[in-house]
Protein backbone atom coordinates (compact mmCIF):
# COMPACT_ATOMS: atom_id res chain seq x y z
CA UNK A 1 0.00 0.00 0.00
CA UNK A 2 1.36 3.19 -0.99
CA UNK A 3 1.94 5.67 1.77
CA UNK A 4 0.60 8.93 0.71
CA UNK A 5 -1.28 10.64 3.42
CA UNK A 6 -3.96 11.83 1.46
CA UNK A 7 -4.51 7.94 0.15
CA UNK A 8 -4.58 7.02 3.75
CA UNK A 9 -7.32 9.07 4.73
CA UNK A 10 -9.50 8.19 1.81
CA UNK A 11 -9.02 4.58 1.93
CA UNK A 12 -10.05 4.68 5.71
CA UNK A 13 -12.97 6.55 4.56
CA UNK A 14 -14.05 4.07 2.57
CA UNK A 15 -13.29 1.25 4.36
CA UNK A 16 -15.53 2.89 7.10
CA UNK A 17 -18.31 3.61 4.49
CA UNK A 18 -18.32 0.06 3.43
CA UNK A 19 -17.88 -1.98 6.73
CA UNK A 20 -20.99 -3.97 7.89
CA UNK A 21 -19.98 -3.33 11.15
CA UNK A 22 -21.09 0.45 10.53
CA UNK A 23 -23.93 0.02 8.52
CA UNK A 24 -26.43 0.44 11.31
CA UNK A 25 -25.04 3.76 12.61
CA UNK A 26 -25.29 7.02 10.91
CA UNK A 27 -23.28 9.50 8.83
CA UNK A 28 -21.83 11.37 12.18
CA UNK A 29 -20.96 8.38 14.01
CA UNK A 30 -18.85 7.05 10.41
CA UNK A 31 -17.05 10.24 10.66
CA UNK A 32 -15.90 9.43 14.07
CA UNK A 33 -14.77 5.83 12.76
CA UNK A 34 -13.10 7.33 9.95
CA UNK A 35 -10.90 9.65 12.26
CA UNK A 36 -9.94 6.09 14.16
CA UNK A 37 -9.64 4.35 11.27
CA UNK A 38 -7.05 6.78 9.59
CA UNK A 39 -5.03 7.18 12.89
CA UNK A 40 -4.67 3.60 13.08
CA UNK A 41 -3.73 3.06 9.45
CA UNK A 42 -1.26 6.21 9.52
CA UNK A 43 0.55 4.70 12.58
CA UNK A 44 1.02 0.81 10.91
CA UNK A 45 2.31 2.92 7.49
CA UNK A 46 3.93 5.74 8.59
CA UNK A 47 4.45 5.40 12.49
CA UNK A 48 3.38 8.48 15.09
CA UNK A 49 0.50 10.75 14.18
CA UNK A 50 0.25 14.41 14.17
CA UNK A 51 -3.53 14.71 15.27
CA UNK A 52 -3.32 18.74 14.34
CA UNK A 53 -3.55 17.74 11.03
CA UNK A 54 -4.76 14.35 10.67
CA UNK A 55 -8.03 15.19 12.60
CA UNK A 56 -9.15 18.31 10.09
CA UNK A 57 -7.95 16.26 7.17
CA UNK A 58 -10.05 13.40 7.73
CA UNK A 59 -13.48 15.14 8.73
CA UNK A 60 -12.61 17.30 5.69
CA UNK A 61 -11.87 14.64 3.16
CA UNK A 62 -15.03 12.60 4.96
CA UNK A 63 -17.65 14.86 4.25
CA UNK A 64 -16.33 15.70 0.71
CA UNK A 65 -16.76 12.03 -0.22
CA UNK A 66 -20.31 11.90 1.46
CA UNK A 67 -21.34 14.76 -0.82
CA UNK A 68 -19.47 13.88 -4.03
CA UNK A 69 -20.07 9.60 -3.30
CA UNK A 70 -20.82 7.25 -6.36
CA UNK A 71 -22.83 5.02 -4.03
CA UNK A 72 -24.43 6.95 -1.37
CA UNK A 73 -25.83 5.02 1.69
CA UNK A 74 -29.14 5.27 2.36
CA UNK A 75 -28.71 7.80 5.07
CA UNK A 76 -26.26 9.47 3.79
CA UNK A 77 -28.47 10.24 0.82
CA UNK A 78 -31.09 11.60 3.56
CA UNK A 79 -28.88 13.19 5.39
CA UNK A 80 -27.18 15.14 2.46
CA UNK A 81 -30.56 15.78 0.54
CA UNK A 82 -31.70 17.85 3.64
CA UNK A 83 -28.18 19.44 4.21
CA UNK A 84 -28.34 20.46 0.66
CA UNK A 85 -32.25 21.96 0.77
CA UNK A 86 -31.29 23.65 3.76
CA UNK A 87 -28.06 25.05 3.20
CA UNK A 88 -28.98 26.19 -0.27
CA UNK A 89 -30.87 28.69 0.93
CA UNK A 90 -28.75 30.90 2.95
CA UNK A 91 -26.23 33.35 0.78
CA UNK A 92 -24.15 33.75 3.79
CA UNK A 93 -22.39 30.85 5.56
CA UNK A 94 -22.38 32.83 8.95
CA UNK A 95 -25.99 32.60 8.62
CA UNK A 96 -26.38 29.00 7.90
CA UNK A 97 -23.66 28.10 10.50
CA UNK A 98 -26.77 30.31 12.94
CA UNK A 99 -29.82 28.53 11.74
CA UNK A 100 -27.94 25.05 12.28
CA UNK A 101 -26.91 25.55 15.78
CA UNK A 102 -30.18 26.86 16.87
CA UNK A 103 -32.34 23.93 15.42
CA UNK A 104 -30.35 21.40 16.28
CA UNK A 105 -28.59 22.92 19.53
CA UNK A 106 -29.39 19.60 21.26
CA UNK A 107 -27.17 17.62 18.89
CA UNK A 108 -24.33 19.96 17.79
CA UNK A 109 -20.95 20.46 19.34
CA UNK A 110 -18.01 22.79 18.61
CA UNK A 111 -15.69 20.60 17.27
CA UNK A 112 -14.25 19.89 13.69
CA UNK A 113 -17.05 17.35 12.83
CA UNK A 114 -19.67 19.57 13.21
CA UNK A 115 -17.85 22.30 11.56
CA UNK A 116 -16.80 20.32 8.63
CA UNK A 117 -20.58 19.49 8.40
CA UNK A 118 -21.38 23.15 7.97
CA UNK A 119 -18.86 24.07 5.79
CA UNK A 120 -19.06 21.16 3.30
CA UNK A 121 -22.61 21.63 3.23
CA UNK A 122 -22.56 25.24 2.22
CA UNK A 123 -19.51 25.22 -0.04
CA UNK A 124 -21.31 22.13 -2.06
CA UNK A 125 -24.41 24.02 -2.89
CA UNK A 126 -22.10 27.23 -3.14
CA UNK A 127 -20.01 26.12 -5.89
CA UNK A 128 -16.67 26.03 -2.97
CA UNK A 129 -14.78 23.45 -1.42
CA UNK A 130 -13.29 23.53 2.38
CA UNK A 131 -9.70 24.15 2.64
CA UNK A 132 -7.93 23.45 6.42
CA UNK A 133 -4.70 24.92 7.85
CA UNK A 134 -3.41 24.32 11.05
CA UNK A 135 -5.63 26.62 12.86
CA UNK A 136 -8.08 27.71 10.13
CA UNK A 137 -10.92 26.91 7.77
CA UNK A 138 -11.40 28.59 4.64
CA UNK A 139 -13.47 28.31 1.53
CA UNK A 140 -12.16 27.69 -1.91
CA UNK A 141 -13.55 27.43 -5.59
CA UNK A 142 -14.84 24.53 -6.63
CA UNK A 143 -12.84 22.09 -8.01
CA UNK A 144 -13.09 18.91 -9.47
CA UNK A 145 -13.85 15.77 -7.21
CA UNK A 146 -11.32 12.24 -7.81
CA UNK A 147 -13.85 10.10 -7.09
CA UNK A 148 -13.56 6.61 -5.01
CA UNK A 149 -13.95 3.92 -8.41
CA UNK A 150 -11.15 6.57 -9.27
CA UNK A 151 -8.94 6.31 -6.66
CA UNK A 152 -8.44 2.37 -5.93
CA UNK A 153 -7.71 1.89 -9.94
CA UNK A 154 -4.68 4.95 -9.57
CA UNK A 155 -3.57 3.07 -6.08
CA UNK A 156 -1.53 0.21 -7.71
CA UNK A 157 0.56 3.15 -9.88
CA UNK A 158 0.75 5.72 -7.40
CA UNK A 159 4.26 4.71 -6.32
CA UNK A 160 5.60 4.93 -9.66
CA UNK A 161 3.78 8.27 -10.97
CA UNK A 162 5.28 9.83 -8.17
CA UNK A 163 8.52 8.86 -8.84
CA UNK A 164 8.65 9.52 -12.70
CA UNK A 165 6.92 13.25 -11.55
CA UNK A 166 9.13 14.01 -8.87
CA UNK A 167 12.27 13.38 -11.38
CA UNK A 168 10.12 15.41 -13.97
CA UNK A 169 9.88 18.42 -11.55
CA UNK A 170 13.50 18.84 -10.53
CA UNK A 171 14.19 18.61 -14.19
CA UNK A 172 11.84 21.68 -14.53
CA UNK A 173 12.86 23.47 -11.75
CA UNK A 174 16.58 23.53 -13.51
CA UNK A 175 14.70 24.88 -16.80
CA UNK A 176 13.30 27.89 -14.75
CA UNK A 177 16.88 28.26 -13.42
CA UNK A 178 18.31 28.74 -17.13
CA UNK A 179 15.74 30.92 -17.69
CA UNK A 180 16.88 33.33 -14.79
CA UNK A 181 14.06 32.31 -12.48
CA UNK A 182 14.45 31.34 -8.75
CA UNK A 183 11.90 28.01 -7.61
CA UNK A 184 11.75 28.50 -3.83
CA UNK A 185 9.95 25.49 -1.96
CA UNK A 186 7.93 25.89 1.15
CA UNK A 187 6.44 22.85 3.05
CA UNK A 188 3.01 24.20 4.55
CA UNK A 189 0.45 23.03 7.14
CA UNK A 190 -1.36 20.39 4.76
CA UNK A 191 -1.80 17.04 3.72
CA UNK A 192 -3.06 17.42 0.61
CA UNK A 193 -5.24 16.51 -2.00
CA UNK A 194 -5.12 12.82 -3.36
CA UNK A 195 -5.17 13.62 -7.02
CA UNK A 196 -2.28 16.42 -6.35
CA UNK A 197 0.23 13.10 -5.57
CA UNK A 198 1.67 15.18 -2.71
CA UNK A 199 3.09 18.19 -4.78
CA UNK A 200 0.25 20.13 -2.65
CA UNK A 201 1.86 19.75 0.40
CA UNK A 202 4.55 22.34 -0.56
CA UNK A 203 3.89 26.17 -1.68
CA UNK A 204 6.25 26.82 -4.85
CA UNK A 205 6.74 30.61 -5.57
CA UNK A 206 9.20 32.02 -8.42
CA UNK A 207 11.33 34.78 -8.70
CA UNK A 208 11.61 36.89 -12.30
CA UNK A 209 14.39 37.76 -13.53
CA UNK A 210 15.55 41.83 -12.32
CA UNK A 211 14.58 42.88 -15.60
CA UNK A 212 11.01 41.58 -15.51
CA UNK A 213 9.95 43.64 -12.90
CA UNK A 214 7.91 41.65 -11.50
CA UNK A 215 6.40 40.28 -7.99
CA UNK A 216 6.92 36.43 -6.74
CA UNK A 217 4.46 34.23 -9.00
CA UNK A 218 3.07 30.92 -7.09
CA UNK A 219 2.95 27.88 -9.22
CA UNK A 220 0.67 25.15 -8.02
CA UNK A 221 2.53 22.53 -9.04
CA UNK A 222 0.00 19.75 -7.43
CA UNK A 223 -2.99 20.89 -9.90
CA UNK A 224 -0.67 20.95 -12.95
CA UNK A 225 -0.05 17.05 -11.40
CA UNK A 226 -3.90 16.40 -10.95
CA UNK A 227 -4.60 17.78 -14.81
CA UNK A 228 -1.70 15.58 -16.08
CA UNK A 229 -2.69 12.11 -14.44
CA UNK A 230 -6.23 12.96 -13.72
CA UNK A 231 -7.75 15.21 -16.21
CA UNK A 232 -11.49 15.96 -15.35
CA UNK A 233 -13.77 14.75 -17.53
CA UNK A 234 -17.02 16.07 -18.76
CA UNK A 235 -19.39 15.50 -15.88
CA UNK A 236 -17.01 17.82 -13.95
CA UNK A 237 -15.08 14.31 -11.79
CA UNK A 238 -11.56 13.40 -12.15
CA UNK A 239 -10.56 10.09 -14.60
CA UNK A 240 -7.07 7.98 -14.91
CA UNK A 241 -5.71 10.07 -18.31
CA UNK A 242 -6.58 7.27 -20.93
CA UNK A 243 -3.73 7.52 -22.91
CA UNK A 244 -1.45 7.09 -19.58
CA UNK A 245 -3.36 4.66 -18.03
CA UNK A 246 -4.38 2.80 -20.91
CA UNK A 247 -5.09 -0.67 -20.16
CA UNK A 248 -4.65 -0.38 -16.40
CA UNK A 249 -0.73 0.19 -16.57
CA UNK A 250 1.29 2.79 -16.49
CA UNK A 251 2.78 4.22 -19.85
CA UNK A 252 5.70 6.13 -18.35
CA UNK A 253 6.55 7.90 -22.33
CA UNK A 254 2.98 8.92 -22.26
CA UNK A 255 3.19 10.04 -18.80
CA UNK A 256 6.46 12.47 -19.01
CA UNK A 257 5.33 13.58 -22.32
CA UNK A 258 1.95 14.88 -21.07
CA UNK A 259 3.88 16.57 -18.40
CA UNK A 260 6.41 18.08 -20.71
CA UNK A 261 3.44 19.82 -21.97
CA UNK A 262 1.63 20.85 -19.55
CA UNK A 263 4.70 22.19 -17.34
CA UNK A 264 6.72 23.38 -20.25
CA UNK A 265 3.32 25.56 -21.55
CA UNK A 266 3.48 27.12 -18.14
CA UNK A 267 7.35 27.90 -18.10
CA UNK A 268 7.04 29.26 -21.80
CA UNK A 269 4.39 31.41 -20.79
CA UNK A 270 6.43 32.70 -18.52
CA UNK A 271 9.81 33.03 -19.97
CA UNK A 272 8.09 35.02 -23.01
CA UNK A 273 6.09 37.33 -20.24
CA UNK A 274 9.89 38.67 -19.20
CA UNK A 275 10.19 41.04 -22.06
CA UNK A 276 7.06 40.97 -23.96
CA UNK A 277 4.03 41.14 -21.33
CA UNK A 278 1.13 39.33 -21.15
CA UNK A 279 -0.77 39.79 -24.44
CA UNK A 280 2.38 39.31 -26.82
CA UNK A 281 3.22 36.39 -24.51
CA UNK A 282 0.42 34.75 -25.10
CA UNK A 283 0.18 35.51 -28.52
CA UNK A 284 3.42 33.56 -29.52
CA UNK A 285 3.10 31.25 -26.87
CA UNK A 286 -0.16 30.06 -29.10
CA UNK A 287 1.47 29.93 -32.17
CA UNK A 288 4.06 27.95 -30.75
CA UNK A 289 1.58 25.17 -30.00
CA UNK A 290 1.67 25.84 -25.94
CA UNK A 291 -1.31 25.60 -24.32
CA UNK A 292 -2.37 28.94 -22.79
CA UNK A 293 -5.66 28.82 -20.39
CA UNK A 294 -7.18 32.24 -19.72
CA UNK A 295 -6.70 31.35 -15.84
CA UNK A 296 -3.40 32.61 -16.53
CA UNK A 297 -4.65 36.33 -17.59
CA UNK A 298 -5.44 37.44 -14.12
CA UNK A 299 -2.08 36.90 -12.27
CA UNK A 300 0.24 38.13 -15.60
CA UNK A 301 -1.53 40.99 -16.24
CA UNK A 302 -1.13 42.45 -12.75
Amino acid sequence: MTTLPAFLIRAAIDWVRHNDSFKDSNPYSRCEESIRAAQTLWEQELGSTDQILLEPATVTSYWEEFFHAEDPLPDEREWRDGLTKRSGQYDSFDEWQEFFKKQYAKIYKDNHIWMSVLMTAWAFTHQYEVRYTEDSWEFLPSRSYLPTSQMWRLEPHIDTVIEVLKEFWQQEIEAYERSGFTVYEQTIPYLGRLECLGFDTKKYTLSWPPRAHREREEIEVGEMVADIVLPPSETWYRHLDNVIFAHDCVDVTALINRAQYLFGSRRRLLELTIDNGWSQAKIQASAEGWIVPDVEAASLQQ
